[in-house]
């Protein structure tokens, strides 16, 4: 059983549903590193703080102790009391100096060399703080006191060292720690990338199936294959655009149809006046229905024209209608380019001769891949026209060449070329140019629409080239894909 995807009713609502998907999986990453980083941003904010505390504190013990020293022994020489009431101030501010460092975060060594520091430090308060006999103080040896304070600064120098050692340590797990988002972003990168382009990938090719139906609908439409019905999946929108699309699918099929009835009923019933007028016009031109005056001859002529004309007419209009609408039919062949122009020429040998005109022809030996009966067409009209507007003993001049992938055929005349503005209409459908062209029949202004509508069906160009006299060129691939 066949899986089947429900779209969303909105083809926006569909495009925002895919942005979404895609932008979630690199949100979540974006927002995941974004919390790695702030508790690294927090926790080094921390070390540094706890660091700097600790080092602050460890300072202020070690110069505590040098301004006991120095105190005590200045009263040992001076015997002042007051150099004694700043001791007991200095020991005071230990105490509680020592006791905001043990609440700080310590490891174990630091707490055991903390608490020796303070513990020597009480003892040497208790000694040399006795009441009872002052004179034993001057007792003391300077030289004891100055041995318990060195021991004192080395203890506190000591810690100084170990508090750089744990900042040292510290700053080690901050640059694991460093490392190790790191390398989690750039696992995070290399696992949302694909996820992400799966989602795109899948996003499109969601995308890409209604988009692709509407493509190859409108296509078809342009390329007149009105036998298709036309279905389009995906979002309620496109459905219904889809169905839309197939009603102007029937609409044009209708007036295709209505078009082919026109035009066969039309010829059909302008073939029998046609027929009766030119039948009469020949039998008064041969004198049948009795001898005819200069005049009388003059009518006869006119009428013979005119009737020609108007065969002329209906044949180019019928040959508009099969190129129009049956360009997808193709009898593709392969021939050699040459024989196909010197066929074409060799078909007005006795038109351009009438005229006085000649033909110089240069082509290259190319092959087509082409429908020869449409090539050879575009070729007869072209040089048809060129004959038509080639001045007597006028050279047209023919060159088919090969450009990169196309096979190049151009034919240009020495004639009066085209008025700037007949230039942008030349290829349209009955129209015909201000300057007038040479020949016992008048141009029904359809030759050069037939002609492009074949060169377009071979997925070429005619192109109507600047520069003295009239100049056509035709542009065909020489490989068909």
């Amino acid at each position: 059983m066949k899986l089947q995807l429900g779209y969303p009713r909105s083809f926006r609502r569909l495009l925002a549903m895919g942005f979404a998907l895609v932008v979630l999986p690199l949100a979540v990453g974006l927002v995941g590193d974004a919390i790695s980083i702030r508790k690294l941003s927090n926790k080094s904010r921390e070390a540094v703080y706890a660091a700097l505390r600790t080092t602050q504190a460890s300072r202020a013990l070690l110069e505590n102790i040098g301004a006991q020293e120095r105190a005590i022994r200045q009263y040992g020489v001076l015997r002042d009391p007051r150099l004694f009431d700043a001791y007991q101030t200095l020991h005071a501010a230990f105490t509680e100096l020592a006791g905001r460092f043990a609440e700080m975060s310590l490891t174990a060594e630091q707490r055991q060399e903390l608490a020796t520091i303070a513990s020597g430090e009480d003892k040497l308060h208790a000694m040399l703080g006795e009441t009872a006999a002052v004179a034993a103080r001057s007792a003391v040896p300077q030289e004891s006191i100055a041995a318990q304070y060195l021991a004192l600064s080395a203890a506190a120098q000591d810690l100084l060292k170990h508090n750089n050692a744990v900042i040292d340590g510290e700053v080690e797990s901050l640059q694991r720690l460093a490392e190790g988002a790191e390398r989690i972003m750039v696992i995070q990168l290399l696992a949302l990338l694909p996820v992400a382009a799966f989602l795109v990938a899948g996003f499109t090719r969601l995308l890409a199936g209604p988009v692709g139906q509407l493509e190859a609908a409108i296509g078809g439409l342009g390329a007149g294959r009105f036998d298709r019905r036309i279905e389009v999946g995906g979002p309620t929108d496109l459905q219904s655009l889809g169905v839309q699309l197939d009603r102007l699918r029937l609409r044009l099929m209708q007036l295709e149809e209505r078009k082919n009835r026109f035009l066969r009923r039309v010829s059909h019933e302008l073939k029998t006046p046609l027929t009766a007028l030119r039948e009469g016009s020949d039998l008064l031109a041969d004198g049948t229905a009795g001898p005819l005056t200069a005049q009388q001859r003059e009518i006869a002529a006119i009428l013979t024209d005119n009737s020609q004309r108007l065969r002329k007419l209906i044949e180019d209009l019928l040959a508009y209608n099969a190129a129009d609408f049956e360009q997808s039919v193709l009898q593709r062949q392969v021939f050699p380019l040459r024989e196909l122009i010197d066929a074409v020429v060799d078909s007005q040998r006795l038109a351009f001769t009438a005229r006085g005109v000649s033909v110089d022809i240069d082509a290259a030996p190319l092959a087509l891949d082409a429908d020869r009966e449409r090539i050879r067409t575009v070729l007869d009209n072209l040089l048809s026209n060129a004959i038509k507007y080639s001045p007597p003993s006028g050279t047209i001049r023919i060159r088919a060449t090969k450009e990169g992938g196309e096979a190049v055929v151009e034919v240009a005349d020495e004639g009066p070329g085209i008025a700037e503005e007949d230039r942008d209409r030349v290829f349209d459908p009955f129209y015909q140019g201000r300057i007038p062209g040479a020949g016992p029949v008048k141009s029904s202004g359809l030759g050069l629409s037939i002609a492009q509508e074949h060169v377009l069906a071979h997925g070429g160009r005619l192109l109507l080239l600047p520069g003295a006299g009239a100049r056509f060129q035709m542009r065909l691939p020489l490989q068909w894909h």
